[in-house]
């Protein structure tokens, strides 16, 4: 419940950006909820079907508010109720502090997918399998979400939305930004496929190792790539012995000198370490 909340800034019929009782700035979201009114005018609460809270700061500035005022004037009303009906399921789902830009963003991702849907125009996903098995309970949830948009719409979008609303899902869960989010995919899928080739195998990407490893990747991917993050500590992690894993940390050196020279990652002797540790868990030491 809002109260009663005074208008800002009207975007449309449907939508406007206002301050409520508590002095906070939501974007609120009604059938005929602007019509006739103006920035100053009073709304009730039985009026508003949907909110969203702005991030502190937000109205302060004018580029971000031309920019928001943009996207919500050329998204159809009925796609931010979807977006929001899939922002609450995820955060009933995932039990997590979800970022409420997600809800912008992805309805305005929708509004998009279901234009290309309606022209036949297919969209190809090259980070799909990546995205299978690297965040398969969010992809999984994405197909949800798209269960939702067919309730509401009647239309069946594709394996490739459900991977491209799962990057929404990670960028709105994790944090860190959703230019990083692809390049982290990149990375981590590099490093597996250069685990496979140098152990000559297919990785089981059912086995809990394979997922520790890849969550492992993950979190070291996002490190990695945010210049704000600090490296960690050597003395941090624990050791293993280097001469007893030969392979594993020849695997470990190889990796650190791709990401070195591909991505501009610089990866310590702590991580190598704990990368070993990881390669050793999913495939062994042959000979050993």
């Amino acid at each position: 419940m809002v109260g009663t909340v005074v208008i800002k800034r009207v975007f449309n019929n449907n939508v406007a950006m206002v301050t409520s009782d508590d002095g906070s700035e939501l974007i609120v979201i009604g059938r005929g909820l602007c019509f006739g009114r103006h920035a100053g005018d009073v709304i009730d609460e039985a009026s508003v079907e949907k909110t969203y809270a702005l991030q502190e700061g937000t109205s302060q500035d004018s580029r971000t508010i031309d920019r928001l005022a943009h996207l919500l004037e050329s998204i159809p009303t009925v796609n931010l109720v979807i977006s929001e009906d899939i922002v609450q399921m995820l955060r009933r789902e995932l039990n997590v502090d979800i970022n409420d830009k997600i809800l912008i963003a992805l309805a305005d991702h929708i509004s998009l997918a279901l234009e290309r849907e309606r022209k036949g125009v297919s969209c190809e996903n090259p980070l799909l399998l990546e995205i299978q098995q690297f965040y398969r309970k969010e992809y999984a949830l994405a197909g949800r979400a798209l269960q939702i948009i067919k309730e509401y719409m009647g239309i069946q979008m594709s394996e490739e939305e459900q991977g491209f609303i799962t990057l929404h899902i990670v960028n709105a869960t994790m944090p860190q930004r959703s230019d990083r989010l692809i390049v982290s995919v990149q990375l981590v899928r590099d490093v597996l496929a250069i685990v496979s080739e140098r152990y000559a195998t297919t990785l089981d990407d059912t086995s809990l190792p394979y997922e520790r490893f890849v969550r492992h990747l993950q979190f070291f991917a996002q490190r990695a790539l945010d210049p704000t993050a600090g490296q960690i500590n050597g003395d941090a992690l624990f050791r293993i012995d280097e001469t007893a894993y030969p392979c594993a940390f020849s695997c470990a050196d190889a990796i650190a000198a791709h990401l070195s020279s591909t991505y501009n990652v610089v990866v310590t002797d702590a991580e190598k370490s704990y990368l070993a540790y990881h390669i050793v868990n999913l495939l062994g030491e042959p000979g050993l």
